[in-house]
């Protein structure tokens, strides 16, 4: 089964959903931006069961001031009531938005205490603060993380492996040298496909329909069948979402 594990899915329209979901064999995790997307994924969720995964958050980008606080702690809320098994797109970004820095982390704990009161998995954004996302994460208990389009230090991986956290690639990882590096260092038990569609890189507009071409990337560059990396890319979301039904 494939499997996509962070896709903006909210920013397409209904018919477009609809039609990705025809063509994609597998399982979609649609994060949220802010409060409106995230209830937007719940929707999505309840119309699509076992298709769309809900994962609901406040993204750094969306982060201006006070009042992100408050929309982060109303989102924290569904995320108890509904039972969600993911929070995500949260995290920190040293690299985009460093202005906002100290009010991302207030925003950050109140997903971190989310996570650990839920157990759900945490989706993270976490550009050029990697480290400080990682030693977070840890001080708050939690015990599903995966770090998104990860092009942090190697030297990370070790210690993100031995707490049962994963990374996520993407199509960037044709062209991206930093991406294609993390695969070839990470152990395969760690490694998760996502497309974060429907973002645009370098010329190419990220979408779920590349997940197959993610998984034929990593193949080669592992040395191994894309059967191989099918299977344990699937056991590593059902693992990370405790959803016994990925694998």
């Amino acid at each position: 089964m494939l499997i996509d594990v962070h896709c903006h899915l909210h920013e397409y329209s209904d018919e477009e959903v609809s039609e990705i979901l025809s063509l994609f064999k597998g399982v979609i995790v649609s994060v949220g931006d802010d409060e409106e997307s995230s209830r937007r994924n719940l929707d999505l969720a309840s119309r699509y069961p076992g298709r769309v995964i809900p994962c609901l958050g406040l993204h750094p980008w969306e982060v201006k001031g006070r009042d992100s606080v408050e929309e982060a702690r109303r989102i924290a809320e569904l995320i108890v009531e509904q039972g969600v098994p993911c929070i995500g797109e949260v995290g920190l970004d040293k690299k985009f938005c460093p202005q906002t820095i100290d009010v991302q982390r207030e925003v950050f704990n109140v997903f971190l205490e989310a996570a650990a009161e839920t157990g759900a998995m945490l989706n993270i954004h976490s550009p050029k603060a990697w480290r400080e996302v990682l030693d977070a994460a840890l001080r708050a208990g939690v015990k599903r993380l995966n770090f998104h389009w990860y092009t942090g230090p190697v030297e990370l991986l070790e210690e993100i492996e031995a707490q049962g956290y994963t990374v996520s690639v993407n199509p960037a990882l044709r062209i991206q040298a930093k991406h294609r590096l993390v695969v070839e260092h990470a152990p395969l038990e760690m490694i998760l496909t996502e497309s974060d569609a429907p973002y645009k890189y370098r010329g190419m507009r990220l979408t779920p329909l590349m997940i197959p071409m993610v998984i034929r990337e990593i193949a080669a560059i592992k040395g191994v069948s894309p059967d191989v990396v099918e299977r344990v890319v699937a056991r590593n979301a059902s693992r990370l979402l405790s959803l016994p039904h990925l694998a």
